[in-house]
């Protein structure tokens, strides 16, 4: 459940801001079509999500330095393109969350104990991939979408010289996640966990994009705020699957087995929640004004 990020996803001090986020914006649609044309279509997928999510939180770093108008437009559309997998990304995830759970409870359970449900969630998403395929989705309907992106919605009316510029963007972000820190232990809902979760991914791509201003400071923070966003996706997996086998669909396999299922699933919810929630604390014990003027501390004052 682990990803990687490229390190080209970095804002060059040596570079003007509207030429850093054009490059970084173009080179991550770039990867879209890339993955598109050379990966498996669940591995081009899920790239493809990771990468709608970046180009999200580069948009939030310079949100004061765009019209709002720009913001919500470019928002919008990395989100609703994202929408449009979802579906297709969550059952490969739930796929993935079954394995991940082999190899943390396997030993103690009965051979082949998940096969009936990783049976019913492969029939599901191949039987989903056919419809996508027969619609034209991968061949014409998202490489459209991404040479629309790629052709008209690159071009960012950004005109800062100013690097402290961004940091409105990252206090805004920062303050939200700190809010849904709060939110989500007052009432762990999982609708409350999901909303951290975006939240800390966003900080978590925006301390990847600062790591050439003062590398040794921006690789741990990015380490620690990596580690709580793994902890979250990984919760946020395990309770989209806790769902998933609560519906009609799944039904026909033995109701004990889900239930220990259920079982093994809030336990391990559990932990990751208790250790997000210590990571979480540690992290956002500033005030969003202070983590603020932290940040601009480090990245000096003019871009070139």
């Amino acid at each position: 459940m682990l990803t990687e990020i490229r390190m080209s996803y970095l804002l060059n001090n040596d570079q003007s801001l509207k030429n850093n986020i054009t490059s970084i914006a173009a080179e991550e649609i770039e990867g879209c079509m890339e993955a598109l044309n050379n990966l498996e279509i669940h591995e081009a997928i899920h790239d493809i999500r990771k990468r709608l999510k970046k180009l999200r939180a580069l948009a939030r770093l310079v949100r004061h330095d765009l019209s709002e108008v720009h913001f919500k437009e470019i928002n919008r559309y990395y989100r609703d393109l994202g929408r449009e997998i979802s579906e297709i990304r969550d059952l490969s995830a739930h796929l993935e969350t079954i394995e991940f759970l082999d190899e943390r409870y396997g030993k103690f359970l009965y051979a082949n104990f998940f096969k009936p449900v990783t049976n019913l969630l492969q029939k599901e998403r191949t039987q989903l991939t056919r419809v996508m395929v027969k619609n034209q989705f991968f061949t014409e309907h998202l490489p459209e979408k991404l040479k629309y992106a790629q052709n008209d919605l690159l071009n960012w009316p950004l005109q800062a010289t100013d690097m402290q510029v961004i940091l409105p963007g990252i206090e805004k972000v920062y303050k939200r996640g700190k809010k849904a820190l709060e939110k989500a232990y007052n009432n762990p809902s999982m609708e409350n966990f999901h909303e951290w979760r975006k939240r800390v991914k966003y900080l978590w791509y925006q301390t990847l994009l600062l790591q050439d201003s003062w590398p040794e400071y921006f690789e741990t923070l990015e380490a620690e705020i990596h580690l709580l966003a793994d902890h979250l996706g990984n919760d946020h997996d395990l309770i989209l699957l806790q769902h998933k086998i609560s519906s009609e669909a799944f039904k026909s396999i033995d109701p004990q087995r889900l239930e220990l299922m259920q079982a093994l699933i809030d336990r391990y919810s559990q932990g990751l929640r208790n250790e997000a929630k210590i990571k979480g604390e540690l992290i956002y014990a500033e005030t969003p004004e202070d983590f603020s003027k932290r940040i601009g501390s480090y990245i000096g004052t003019k871009w070139n």
